[in-house]
């Protein structure tokens, strides 16, 4: 019998409790929600040693990426990937998407001093609803002066038009404060950046993508997922 993402879900955790009434209406409303507390002291430590362990320069990532921050990457640490299953997380993203999904990348950035500044965007561009959710996992502490994310509340919605691209502040835009172990999660329409980190900093993060298992064409194929268990492959994108 195959398996359904309602009972791999229930058997990792994540019930109808798991995310508040309030948190729902966020995603609903908002277009994202912060998860406090998702990463404990522990696990954030060892998230910080993946991310130095794993640390590429810009020039070498794939596919490149810009030389204002520290990149690594994490789609072949276990340690990650098993960080992006936490039961709140995958809540938040059953709960945009309806739907079977599957962890399709990880990847850790850090804004440098004076770098990370972003223009507004959205990362799903194609015509229709996103079948995609984003999530920002903060190992450190982050707010405006370390190069925080901002988002524009309620661009999600179909039909919302913005003057994207912009790199100066929005009337209405929120920019996020937080200690590590915060989860953003996010609707993959909604409009949102890096802001510049001022202060010098650290502001280390996971950057995690899933995507409705309809795109499973576009995962990373040759991922070895010997080392999880049967559920943790199905939320990872197995066919089987």
């Amino acid at each position: 019998m195959t398996a359904s993402i309602a009972d791999v879900l229930a058997r990792v955790g994540v019930t109808t409790d798991t995310l508040s009434a309030v948190e729902r209406a966020e995603l609903d409303d908002a277009g994202y929600v912060m998860l406090r507390g998702v990463f404990d002291p522990a696990l954030c430590a060892t998230l910080i040693e993946a991310f130095e362990r794993r640390y590429v320069p810009s020039h070498l990532s794939q596919p490149p990426r810009g030389h204002d921050s520290r990149h690594a990457m994490l789609n072949d640490e276990p340690s990650a990937c098993r960080a992006c299953l936490s039961p709140r997380l995958l809540a938040g993203v059953y709960h945009l998407l309806r739907r079977r999904f599957f962890l399709h990348d990880v990847q850790g950035r850090d804004p440098v001093p004076g770098g990370g500044g972003q223009p507004m965007h959205r990362d799903w561009v194609e015509p229709g609803p996103a079948p995609t959710v984003i999530a920002l996992a903060f190992l450190d502490p982050f707010g405006p002066a370390n190069g925080a994310p901002r988002v524009l509340p309620g661009s999600h919605r179909s039909g919302s038009s913005l003057d994207m691209g912009k790199r100066s502040p929005y009337a209405d835009e929120v920019v996020f404060s937080g200690t590590a172990g915060d989860v953003l999660v996010m609707n993959g329409d909604l409009a949102h950046s890096g802001t510049r980190n001022t202060s010098g900093g650290t502001r280390r993060n996971l950057q995690i993508n899933f995507l409705a298992f309809e795109h499973h064409d576009l995962r990373i194929r040759d991922r070895d997922l010997s080392a999880y268990s049967p559920d943790e492959r199905y939320l990872m994108g197995d066919a089987a």
